[in-house]
Protein backbone atom coordinates (compact mmCIF):
# COMPACT_ATOMS: atom_id res chain seq x y z
CA UNK A 1 0.00 0.00 0.00
CA UNK A 2 1.24 3.53 -0.86
CA UNK A 3 2.36 6.15 1.69
CA UNK A 4 0.64 9.53 1.48
CA UNK A 5 2.88 12.36 0.51
CA UNK A 6 5.05 13.52 3.29
CA UNK A 7 4.20 17.61 3.89
CA UNK A 8 6.57 20.04 2.41
CA UNK A 9 8.68 21.24 4.87
CA UNK A 10 8.99 24.76 3.51
CA UNK A 11 5.31 25.23 2.84
CA UNK A 12 3.87 22.77 5.20
CA UNK A 13 1.63 21.38 3.12
CA UNK A 14 1.75 18.18 0.90
CA UNK A 15 2.77 18.06 -2.73
CA UNK A 16 2.23 22.11 -2.77
CA UNK A 17 5.31 22.21 -5.10
CA UNK A 18 4.28 19.80 -7.43
CA UNK A 19 0.97 21.52 -7.52
CA UNK A 20 2.69 24.70 -8.71
CA UNK A 21 5.09 23.13 -11.64
CA UNK A 22 1.90 21.31 -12.96
CA UNK A 23 0.20 24.76 -13.10
CA UNK A 24 2.95 26.49 -14.31
CA UNK A 25 3.71 23.68 -17.06
CA UNK A 26 -0.34 24.23 -18.07
CA UNK A 27 0.07 28.00 -18.34
CA UNK A 28 3.11 27.48 -20.49
CA UNK A 29 1.27 24.96 -22.65
CA UNK A 30 -2.02 26.99 -22.99
CA UNK A 31 -2.34 28.99 -25.89
CA UNK A 32 -4.86 31.17 -24.55
CA UNK A 33 -3.45 34.62 -24.92
CA UNK A 34 -3.43 36.48 -21.71
CA UNK A 35 -3.44 40.52 -20.73
CA UNK A 36 -0.37 42.40 -19.94
CA UNK A 37 -0.58 45.53 -17.57
CA UNK A 38 -1.41 47.27 -20.82
CA UNK A 39 -4.31 45.41 -21.63
CA UNK A 40 -2.55 44.08 -24.87
CA UNK A 41 -3.15 40.01 -25.38
CA UNK A 42 0.10 38.07 -26.15
CA UNK A 43 1.00 34.72 -25.71
CA UNK A 44 1.80 33.40 -22.04
CA UNK A 45 4.42 31.97 -23.34
CA UNK A 46 6.35 34.49 -24.71
CA UNK A 47 5.27 37.16 -21.84
CA UNK A 48 7.42 34.89 -19.53
CA UNK A 49 10.27 35.68 -21.85
CA UNK A 50 13.59 37.87 -19.69
CA UNK A 51 14.21 40.94 -21.78
CA UNK A 52 16.83 43.48 -20.26
CA UNK A 53 15.54 46.94 -20.44
CA UNK A 54 18.31 50.30 -20.81
CA UNK A 55 17.26 53.34 -20.12
CA UNK A 56 20.09 56.24 -21.23
CA UNK A 57 20.51 59.52 -19.04
CA UNK A 58 22.98 61.71 -20.72
CA UNK A 59 26.09 62.63 -18.57
CA UNK A 60 28.28 65.12 -19.90
CA UNK A 61 31.95 64.25 -20.06
CA UNK A 62 32.13 61.12 -17.70
CA UNK A 63 34.48 58.69 -18.18
CA UNK A 64 35.17 54.94 -16.73
CA UNK A 65 37.61 56.41 -13.93
CA UNK A 66 34.63 58.68 -12.62
CA UNK A 67 32.63 55.63 -12.41
CA UNK A 68 35.44 53.93 -10.66
CA UNK A 69 36.01 56.86 -8.39
CA UNK A 70 31.76 57.16 -7.49
CA UNK A 71 31.04 56.90 -3.54
CA UNK A 72 28.09 55.48 -2.01
CA UNK A 73 25.70 58.81 -1.95
CA UNK A 74 27.67 60.90 -4.26
CA UNK A 75 25.34 62.82 -7.08
CA UNK A 76 26.29 63.21 -10.85
CA UNK A 77 24.95 65.99 -12.85
CA UNK A 78 23.59 65.00 -15.71
CA UNK A 79 22.06 66.77 -18.91
CA UNK A 80 18.76 65.47 -18.58
CA UNK A 81 16.12 67.71 -17.41
CA UNK A 82 13.65 66.56 -15.21
CA UNK A 83 10.25 66.43 -16.55
CA UNK A 84 12.05 65.19 -20.07
CA UNK A 85 11.39 61.45 -20.85
CA UNK A 86 13.88 59.16 -21.57
CA UNK A 87 14.10 56.34 -24.17
CA UNK A 88 13.30 53.08 -22.82
CA UNK A 89 14.94 49.68 -25.12
CA UNK A 90 15.90 46.67 -25.56
CA UNK A 91 18.92 45.49 -26.93
CA UNK A 92 18.47 46.91 -30.83
CA UNK A 93 15.21 48.53 -30.34
CA UNK A 94 13.32 51.13 -28.67
CA UNK A 95 10.11 50.46 -26.69
CA UNK A 96 9.02 53.50 -25.11
CA UNK A 97 9.60 56.65 -23.43
CA UNK A 98 9.94 56.58 -19.57
CA UNK A 99 10.55 58.99 -16.73
CA UNK A 100 12.44 58.27 -13.31
CA UNK A 101 10.34 58.21 -10.06
CA UNK A 102 11.35 57.44 -6.70
CA UNK A 103 9.51 54.85 -4.46
CA UNK A 104 10.56 54.00 -1.18
CA UNK A 105 13.72 54.99 -1.70
CA UNK A 106 14.27 53.10 -4.94
CA UNK A 107 14.76 54.89 -8.45
CA UNK A 108 12.14 53.37 -10.53
CA UNK A 109 11.04 53.95 -14.38
CA UNK A 110 8.17 54.75 -15.36
CA UNK A 111 6.57 54.24 -18.87
CA UNK A 112 5.35 57.36 -20.33
CA UNK A 113 4.00 56.34 -23.82
CA UNK A 114 4.51 53.03 -26.37
CA UNK A 115 6.63 53.84 -29.32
Amino acid sequence: MAQPPKPDEQTGAAGSRATEMAAEAALMRSTTPVEDAAGIAMNPIVARIPVELDVAVPIRKFRLRNLLALERGQVIESTWLQGDDLPLAAPGAQLAWSEFEVIDQKLAVRITRLV
